[in-house]
């Protein structure tokens, strides 16, 4: 739009030059892609826009996306942030199958905000004001709102829900999965901020709740969601966070770069979001590339792949293993292939796939490597204390591994967990009791927390809050095989032997079928 950089309609201002939506004075957040939404509405005002012209406006040619969907989810949030009614519209009218008209007179007459000063000329006295004091009174409403705003309790958890992916083909599930998993153990990074783990919020991918809903459920000040889209060597991501208590929008950003600079992508992203909670990131000692770059980009898409397969659990362990080789072929630079792949062979070890002193021992090789290329993958170091743990028999060394992961990664659940079991097998139960706390702090909803602590409790000798957990983890999910085993077990540790060979019985069942 030429001219004017400041429109106006209603008690609304749009900010071209800045890229800003105030309402009465107050800057509402708006992402990037609904900010170019509303600004090709405000430039036709009580024309149609069709829906042809949006989508040549807001995704290039090469982007293959699952347009209606993407563009409804605009105009249903732009409206949202208006207060607009679809069925009652004031601003966004929809004409369907065509497109949407802007309904409300606007004013674009002005260079920059509107000032009692700048209006008295074309005023009577009586006008100036009934300006002035608007404009007072606007003021002082903001000022209240960001005193009433800086009162509220800093955000100390925050939940990454899964990035939605804009492709339109399924098939690629697994890289915006993906993405959404490393920008959690970005931001993982931030200093006493605690992030939800994977394995919950994987849990609300294609679910519709409202936000505060779901940070009630997962126990978070904040929320992050957002979006990814791949095409063509690049990656885009736009993001908002929210805080949850009165669903007000802190920040949003939209991000492309090619996909070999996918890690300074989410660093950025992560910085961003740092910068709202007021934290720092804790510092990573990364020998990666200084640029964040990816020397084979493709190297990252199959360490996307094998990470998603590792998730599947023990259908996916063995297929996860020759992927995360394969990206290590491809690129033998990365320290998070060597870290995944220590992961996965411990993982192969524990479901029996190969004698786990073998699986220990490769794994081993592969969490030095990746050491070696990157102190400060807390996921190495992870790997190693359990390969120290079950190998070595080096608890003290164990010890200092799952210790220094956290203290890289303090939201990484997966050593919260081995390390609250460590803890458990070393009679050591207060302190696992507490990680194992940590760990439901970080994962709620998913069943892995609860049936450690079940586990824990049963170690301890408190039957009645390990039958107790273990039906909490059923509640979750009845199929779950564990909570039966460790709800049977517990029943025996109080003589209920009937209830046991209950549990037991239908364990053994429900894991010959699985089979």
């Amino acid at each position: 739009m030429n001219g004017p950089t400041v429109i106006r309609f209603g008690v609304f201002e749009v900010d071209l030059s800045s890229r800003e939506l105030r309402k009465a004075g107050l800057r509402l957040k708006l992402q990037e892609q609904l900010f170019q939404v509303l600004v090709a509405l405000l430039e036709r005002p009580n024309e149609v826009v069709t829906r042809e012209e949006l989508q040549k406006r807001l995704w290039p040619s090469d982007v293959v996306v699952d347009f209606d969907r993407g563009l409804n989810k605009a105009i249903n949030r732009v409206r949202e942030a208006l207060g607009d009614d679809a069925d009652n519209p004031r601003f966004i009218e929809t004409l369907p199958q065509r497109g949407y008209r802007f309904l409300a007179v606007v004013e674009a007459a002005s260079t920059k905000p509107l000032t009692p000063e700048a209006v008295a000329p074309r005023r009577s006295r009586r006008g100036w004001i009934a300006a002035a004091g608007a404009l007072i009174v606007s003021s002082l409403l903001a000022l209240i709102y960001r005193l009433s705003f800086s009162r509220q309790a800093p955000i100390e958890s925050i939940a990454v829900l899964p990035l939605e992916n804009l492709s339109g083909n399924r098939e690629q599930e697994y890289f915006s999965d993906g993405m959404t998993d490393e920008l959690i153990g970005e931001i993982s990074r931030i200093a006493s901020l605690r992030v939800t783990s994977r394995t919950s919020v994987m849990l609300y991918k294609g679910v519709r709740k409202s936000l505060p809903q779901i940070a009630r459920e997962l126990g978070v000040d904040a929320i992050l969601e957002g979006t990814v889209v791949q095409s063509r060597g690049k990656v885009r991501i736009t993001a908002q966070l929210i805080r949850a208590q009165d669903e007000r929008h802190l920040w949003s950003g939209r991000y492309e770069r090619d996909l070999a600079d996918v890690i300074a992508l989410q660093r950025e992203v992560a910085h961003s979001v740092a910068d709202q909670v007021q934290a720092k990131l804790i510092p990573s000692a990364a020998v990666d590339p200084p640029t964040g770059r990816f020397a084979n980009p493709d190297s990252h898409d199959t360490f996307l792949q094998a990470d998603f397969f590792l998730y599947q659990g023990i259908r996916g362990v063995a297929k996860s293993i020759a992927l995360f080789k394969r990206a290590i072929e491809m690129d033998p630079t990365r320290a998070e292939s060597y870290a995944g792949l220590a992961e996965a062979l411990i993982y192969a070890g524990i479901f029996g796939f190969r004698p786990s002193a073998e699986t220990h021992s490769e794994a081993r090789v592969a969490a030095l490597r990746a050491l070696d290329l990157d102190e400060s993958s807390a996921r190495a170091h992870n790997a190693l204390a359990d390969v120290k743990k079950g190998l070595d028999w080096d608890l003290a060394g164990a010890e200092v591994e799952y210790k220094r992961a956290l203290q890289l990664n303090p939201s990484h659940l997966l050593t919260r967990l081995w390390y609250a079991e460590f803890l458990a097998r070393s009679g050591r139960f207060p302190e696992a009791l507490e990680q194992s706390d940590q760990a439901l702090k970080l994962d709620p909803v998913s069943t892995s927390s609860h049936i450690l602590r079940a586990m824990i409790l049963f170690r301890h000798r408190n039957y009645d809050e390990a039958i107790r957990i273990s039906q909490h983890a059923l509640d979750l999910d009845p199929s779950f095989v564990n909570a039966l085993w460790w709800q049977g077990l517990s029943f025996a540790g109080k003589g209920q032997f009937p209830q046991a060979i209950s549990c037991l019985t239908k364990a053994r069942a429900m894991s010959d079928g699985a089979a």
